[in-house]
């Protein structure tokens, strides 16, 4: 029996049915529920305090208090302790704010299904943090012991990275070598204090060091300005790439052999072992925010170099380029942090070739065992794959509710439509035959109207009746390359237009698996937003180009969620006046539209809707007066089956 499966759960819920129900969903997945229900103010006040509780589930509208008070005082007694919210009849700025205070998570009572899975989240992410908490206060233990160990044996040690020539000193090292600790450490200050037969033997060691990638040890003497002292120099390199590598040493004085040298190196290990090997991106930070370190996961989740940052600020060098918003929770992180006071952050990361990241992070301070502030440690979770999957499902969850919706209307408003047109086409031909008959000649021109007015209002309800049944498509093996040719022939817009054409299609088939009428609606509804972005351009182009890509190598990085290894990478390029910032990101939510009333809204996200099915997606780059570019990414077949 798995002892995480145990839980104790208080209940805060004035409703003894939702109660069971509560109980009844967790245990039906799997959890072992021991339970207690209040529903009164003094009941919860004395419950809270009475037993270990690994979560509190609250109603927020209850007897003589609610889910707020709920949050302050349970955050009182036990600030890591969960809570989740579940009611039905709470507005959603309302379910932001108490989320900004403490709550875990808000959910409606439609939807306590998903109950089980955010109690799971919330029980890992709290016995994640504590493990993380435990593994801290050893590094730190380690640390100082490595610091204390280190001036008792006089062992002090020095990294140094190539081709920077970057070269670090500890404070013991200093001491050994006599210099002061302004002096600026440079392996040529060493250097200068070694005898000459010394100094080529440690050359030699040195290249065989590089070379080999080994560990070598050496004694030899050095010749400080207070006394000759005798040393063991050990030597290790790591080599990064080709051309980069660090040498990483220590320098023992053993002119007193101390017998704490193997104490000294299991702390040191114990110390880069918990640092490089966590799971979080790390950094150590002195008190004025100056990065000191950074672990292995940091490097890789922030694609930037330790020797490029070390000693800069934290948020004016890592986080630059991050929005105003994440700058300011970092700012008010770093100002807790140094009030002995931990603080949790969502920020937003973008890297340097303009991808964003997501992270989850966490401020909290080092102290030494008198309680004084050493330093101050951000962990940082790269969840950016987690936030792509919550955008991409609720754009799936909005465009579901209103196909349906739109779906219906249509389809009954379509009905309506078309008795309509069939009593149009009578009168139009019955009309037609009394050509002497004056006041039926002069009405002939407003019967075309209607009858025209008829048929743009039938063209709208079929593309709302397309779009709500993006499901119910009949997909087979086809080529994408030739379906494209196909609309080009068929669309007669280019010349009309005066718009240049550009196209790069290859002459390799495109392998698809696709519905050939939805390829047709993507591709023809791509090209005439492209022409309709060009209407006021001179000198207007469009650049179509296909060409196979690897999920890899591609910017589909970005989405996170993408199964395919190979991808069809369609790109439809305009020179238009571009797309403004701040409405981007709407371009696909359906009835939203640019064109005024000459559109209807629905083309983007239709294509939205079918690319996602299909297992693809859409992407869109846009820049103010130079052009809007559309990539779509498609799944490749190797062949034709």
């Amino acid at each position: 029996m798995d002892s995480q499966r145990k839980i104790n759960v208080l209940v805060v819920e004035d409703s003894v049915a939702s109660y069971k129900a509560i109980v009844s969903v967790l245990e039906n997945f799997g959890f072992i529920i021991s339970s207690e229900r209040v529903e009164w103010k003094e009941e919860f006040q004395k419950k809270i305090l009475e037993k270990h509780w690994d979560i509190v589930i609250s109603d927020y509208y209850l007897p003589d208090f609610d889910g707020k008070y709920v949050i302050h005082r349970t955050k009182e007694i036990n600030p890591e302790l969960p809570i989740i919210l579940i009611t039905e009849f709470i507005p959603e700025e309302a379910a932001s704010e108490y989320l900004n205070l403490g709550a875990s998570e808000f959910l409606p009572k439609s939807s306590i299904i998903k109950l089980p899975f955010v109690v799971n989240r919330e029980l890992e992410a709290l016995r994640l943090k504590q493990s993380q908490k435990k593994a801290w206060e050893m590094l730190v233990h380690g640390e100082e012991i490595l610091t204390r160990s280190q001036k008792i044996s006089h062992l002090g040690h020095f990294e140094v990275i190539f081709p920077e020539n970057n070269t670090l000193w500890s404070l013991e090292l200093y001491r050994i070598l006599g210099y002061d600790f302004s002096e600026v450490p440079s392996m040529e200050k060493v250097w200068s204090l070694l005898d000459e037969v010394d100094k080529k033997n440690i050359e030699t060691v040195w290249k065989e060091v590089t070379s080999e990638n080994t560990s070598k040890e050496f004694v030899f003497h050095l010749n400080t300005r207070h006394s000759r002292k005798k040393v063991n120099l050990w030597l290790e390199a790591e080599r990064f790439d080709e051309n980069r590598f660090r040498i990483f040493g220590t320098i023992h004085d053993i002119s007193d052999v101390s017998d704490l040298e193997s104490s000294i190196q299991l702390n040191e290990q114990l110390f880069k072992g918990i640092f490089n090997n966590s799971s979080q991106a790390i950094f150590l930070l002195d008190l004025q925010g100056h990065i000191i370190r950074m672990n292995r996961n940091s490097v890789l989740s922030f694609e930037r170099n330790e020797a490029d940052v070390q000693g800069l600020e934290l948020i004016s060098s890592i986080f630059s380029e991050s929005d105003e918003d994440s700058i300011k929770k970092l700012t008010y992180g770093m100002k807790l942090s140094l009030k002995n006071q931990t603080f949790e952050v969502f920020v937003s990361y973008r890297l340097r070739d303009g991808r964003e990241k997501y992270f989850d992070c966490d401020f909290y301070p080092l102290n030494d065992p008198n309680g004084k502030i050493i330093y101050i440690v951000l962990e940082a979770k790269d969840i950016t794959e987690k936030i792509v999957l919550e955008r991409a499902y609720a754009q799936a969850q909005k465009l579901e509710a209103l196909g349906t919706f739109a779906g219906g209307i249509a389809h009954d408003f379509n009905n309506l439509l078309t008795p309509m047109m069939a009593y149009i086409s009578f009168l139009n031909a019955e009309w037609s035959k009394n050509e002497s008959n004056d006041m039926i000649q002069k009405s002939l021109p407003a019967i075309e109207g209607i009858s025209k007015s008829l048929d743009r209002a039938k063209n709208l309800i079929q593309q709302i009746l397309t779009y709500s049944k993006i499901d119910h498509s009949s997909s087979k093996q086809l080529d994408l390359r030739d379906q494209l040719l196909q609309v080009l022939n068929e669309v007669k817009f280019v010349s009309a237009n005066k718009v240049a054409l550009f196209t790069d299609l290859g002459n390799e088939p495109a392998y698809i698996d696709a519905d050939p009428i939805q390829i047709f609606q993507i591709l023809s509804n791509l090209y005439e937003n492209s022409l309709f972005a060009l209407e006021e351009i001179t000198n207007p182009k469009i650049t179509i180009s296909l060409s196979k890509v690897t999920y890899e190598k591609s910017d589909l990085v970005q989405v996170g969620f993408m199964k395919n290894t190979e991808y069809w990478k369609l790109s439809f390029a305009d020179n238009g006046n571009g797309i403004p910032k701040e409405i981007l990101d709407k371009i696909f939510d359906p009835f939203f539209s640019t064109k005024g009333g000459k559109g209807t809204g629905l083309g983007l996200s239709i294509i939205y809707g079918i690319m996602a099915k299909m297992g693809g997606t859409i992407m869109v780059e846009s820049t103010i007066e130079k052009g809007t570019r559309f990539d779509l990414y498609f799944p490749a077949w190797k062949a034709m089956v």
